[in-house]
């Protein structure tokens, strides 16, 4: 009888939570507050996760979308560096060019122009090899003056069939008959060959002792010799030392001079093939 009585009253107690739970519009409210109070959290925690996951995916994307564009960034930039320096390089040869055509425009002596195209590394500051020979030019001989539009650069040598060898002022065998602009001093310019490297000097020898010359001055030939035509640029004064005991102490002066073409730096030359004017 108790057990029954048991069951009974359970089964009541169970129908009465079923009514409550499911008909009761209070317990419902409640229920499902504590529902949202137990599963918020957890919802929360969820849903930072989930954000958390979709921003690292998108920043995934991004990273691999801004390492392309970088790749594509640097590959740009290498292609108009490239560009630039080719354009700097035209522009530097399309300068050069001009100057030569002014220069042989502006002359009254035969012209014939060369290109470098042999150097020694071993006898750098002696002599070039040029691509014009007596078969590109009749009157093209030796000991003929070869100058850029900046200055003399030295005279030819050996011409045969399809090349010329020139050699430079800087060579000590290479003299020149040369008079200052401004103060007149006359003296022999020759070749004096850097043993360290670095841009050669000339060294201007046989001045007399009471001739006076200043750094700075322009130095031209004199038109003596026969080879080269007078009032050629050869260079500038660098170095005019006085008449001391120690320098200059003989019955000649001398002094240095800065040749006024770039002897390291030789590309297209002219060669004076006309040992007179012509008239245009």
């Amino acid at each position: 009888m108790s057990r029954t009585w048991m069951y009974l009253s359970s089964a009541a107690v169970l129908a009465a939570g079923v009514v409550v739970l499911f008909f009761a519009p209070v317990t419902t409210r409640w229920t499902e507050r504590m529902t949202l109070e137990t599963i918020s959290p957890v919802a929360r925690v969820w849903a930072g996760l989930r954000d958390r996951w979709i921003d690292f995916r998108l920043s995934l994307r991004q990273y691999d979308a801004l390492e392309e564009e970088n790749r594509n960034l640097r590959a740009e930039n290498v292609r108009l560096q490239t560009e630039i320096r080719q354009m700097d390089y035209l522009r530097t040869e399309n300068d050069r060019f001009r100057e030569m055509l002014g220069f042989r425009d502006q002359q009254s002596y035969r012209l014939l122009a060369c290109r470098v195209v042999e150097r020694d590394p071993s006898n750098w500051w002696n002599s070039v090899l040029v691509d014009r020979g007596w078969k590109d030019d009749p009157n093209l001989a030796p000991d003929q003056p070869v100058v850029t539009p900046r200055g003399v650069v030295g005279k030819t040598g050996t011409v045969g069939r399809s090349t010329t060898r020139v050699m430079l002022i800087s060579d000590e065998n290479c003299k020149v008959s040369v008079l200052t602009e401004g103060s007149g001093a006359r003296g022999i310019l020759l070749g004096d060959t850097p043993l360290n490297g670095g841009q050669p000097i000339c060294r201007m020898t046989f001045v007399t002792r009471e001739a006076k010359f200043d750094v700075g001055e322009r130095v031209l030939t004199t038109g003596l010799g026969g080879t080269f035509p007078p009032n050629l640029l050869v260079g500038t004064v660098r170095d005019a030392p006085p008449l001391t005991s120690e320098k200059n102490s003989g019955l000649y002066r001398e002094g240095t001079v800065t040749p006024a073409s770039d002897l390291n730096d030789l590309r297209e030359l002219f060669v004076l093939t006309g040992s007179t004017a012509v008239k245009k």
